[in-house]
């Protein structure tokens, strides 16, 4: 195994921040905490949590419709195979499945409240041979869509996220820096050890694999030098250092998702969400609309994505979370707001946007279709006196009419464009 790495230099640490607004929107917010969330494309996904709570979007989070899971229990995992057949996990002995997309749940079991032990995460290779994490370390695993289950004890610690890339070969990660390794379909584990940090062993709450490349990321700790990200390039069988996520000393992390093998996100407590795209290495915060923890991402590419957690809130993006910057390009101060041009216009996929801001003020560029839906947020920040700049790439949309829209404290301006493919 390679030698740690420590990073004693701030410098290594990437300790770099967007102070400006990134492209995460605030699509939704439940109320009670989201705690999973499972895309199986751009339109169609699910999201679980307190309460028995499982929300479905049919068309890319514009709308989430509440299914009736037929349990009140916390939620804390959801696997989606297909369309059509997915399972939920949660507490209380909650195993939850459907095979219609959720229009009907059927519970595997369900049990009352103080029944233990409780599921904490389930993953599912197929629709029938699936693993799902209980309290005090044990793996239970089906055959046969949960018909029957077999099972075995790990660790005696909790065990939170696992993952199979094929019938024989997994990793898991838990409380305490635990990994494990099994090669015959979970029957048997073997832990490996993590290179840590002066002993201190955070929980791992979840793994990201892209092929043999692997992360995991350590929920806190005591050193004020950020979580330690773990990296692993052949499935698990080893893992090496290779960094740290800078959160403040106080601030938990408690998620990451890799979309290829330079691009991650991570996610913890008070809305923190940071950006990787050297694999792991150096991470950038990206700013949000709004707080509340950071539990899980799913991503369906490497711009395409949506996080829950705290407060029900559902976030997306569209861009990776990069925020489009603008450019001042006049150092005249205009005499009003006003939102001056567009061109070309109709454009063909890029357009140009000039707006002139007359005194310091909030300032929000907006992209609506005619439908009336949100199509992304090019700028939301406070600006000074200036003429501004910035663009819009309507490359991955249909010809048709979009409403550009400046919105100040006190101005609301729109500009019609066409894009004409």
């Amino acid at each position: 195994m390679k030698k740690i790495i420590y990073f004693f230099l701030i410098a290594n640490f990437a300790l770099i921040r967007e102070d400006c607004f990134s492209q995460w929107v605030l699509q939704y917010s439940h109320g009670s905490a989201l705690l999973d969330v499972d895309f199986i494309n751009s339109q169609t996904g699910w999201t679980c949590g307190d309460g028995g709570v499982i929300l479905k979007t049919t068309n890319g989070g514009e709308n989430w419709i509440q299914q009736t899971s037929g349990s009140f229990n916390r939620l804390e995992g959801i696997d989606a195979v297909d369309a059509n057949t997915l399972y939920a996990v949660g507490w209380f002995q909650t195993i939850l499945k459907t095979t219609n997309g959720g229009t009907n749940w059927i519970a595997i079991r369900n049990g009352t409240t103080n029944t233990v032990p409780s599921f904490l995460k389930c993953f599912f290779l197929n629709a029938n041979t699936g693993w799902l994490l209980r309290t005090s370390g044990w793996i239970l695993r089906t055959t046969d869509g949960g018909a029957n289950f077999d099972s075995s004890q790990v660790t005696n610690g909790y065990i939170y996220d696992i993952y199979f890339k094929d019938a024989l070969t997994g990793v898991l990660c838990g409380a305490a820096a635990f990994v494990a390794k099994s090669t015959d379909g979970g029957v048997t584990w073997v832990q490996v050890q993590l290179p840590l940090f002066q002993f201190q062993a955070p929980n791992l709450y979840r793994l990201s694999f892209v092929g043999n490349n692997g992360w995991t990321i350590g929920e806190g700790g005591t050193v004020n030098m950020g979580r330690l990200v773990y990296r692993t390039t052949d499935f698990g069988s080893t893992w090496d250092s290779i960094g740290r996520v800078p959160y403040p000393l106080n601030q938990l992390n408690y998620s990451v998702f890799f979309t290829n093998i330079n691009t991650g996100y991570a996610g913890g407590t008070t809305g923190y969400i940071f950006k990787s795209t050297n694999g792991g290495f150096n991470w950038i915060q990206q700013n949000v609309p709004i707080n509340g923890f950071r539990r899980d991402f799913s991503f369906v590419n490497d711009s395409l994505g949506w996080v829950v957690g705290g407060g029900g809130y559902i976030l997306k993006t569209t861009n990776g979370g990069t925020y489009v910057k603008v450019q001042n390009i006049t150092e005249e101060i205009p005499v009003k707001h006003s939102l001056k041009s567009i061109y070309p216009n109709p454009f063909n996929p890029v357009a140009n946007i000039e707006f002139e801001i007359g005194y310091t003020d909030d300032v929000e560029i907006t992209v609506y279709d005619i439908q009336g839906r949100l199509i992304k947020v090019l700028v939301s920040e406070k600006l000074n006196p200036g003429r501004y700049k910035t663009t819009f790439n309507g490359e991955n949309l249909s010809s048709g009419i979009y409403m550009c829209i400046l919105t100040t404290t006190m101005v609301k301006l729109t500009k019609a464009m066409v894009l004409i493919k």
